[in-house]
């Protein structure tokens, strides 16, 4: 059983339900969190986190290549990250959450489906 990749799947899920049922909240909350002293760090962080758990607990599930893509692209996304600097990095997600609000629910739904079939494969 692949536990990481499992309680990913499940924070997918719970993003998802987010997104899906009250979007312009999760909007003003992208907002809100990109106004954090800490928000680019903390990005750069969690994806270089959530990437190396993705690798090393990708062998343990149903489609270790697809684990290790997503592992290694949010690795890519996080060295990226470094160079935006940290002004263009909340400037793109304030204009990203104010001009995607509509992609929220469809987004939403496309999260939830992803991370329960993350969940099932990992157990699986």
């Amino acid at each position: 059983m692949a536990i990481l990749i499992s309680l990913w799947g499940i924070s997918i899920c719970c993003f998802g339900v987010f997104m899906l049922l009250k979007p312009a909240v999760f909007s003003h909350a992208i907002i809100q969190f990109s106004r954090k002293r800490y928000f680019h760090y903390v990005e750069i962080i969690s994806r270089l986190a959530i990437g190396a758990a993705l690798l090393l607990d990708a062998h343990n599930t149903a489609y270790p290549l697809v684990f290790e893509f997503i592992g290694n692209l949010l690795f890519i996304v996080a060295i990226f990250l470094v160079f935006i600097t940290e002004k263009y990095h909340k400037k793109f997600a304030i204009s990203a959450a104010k001009h995607g609000v509509n992609w929220f629910k469809p987004a939403g739904a496309i999260a939830i489906v992803f991370g329960l079939w993350t969940v099932y494969v990992s157990v699986v």
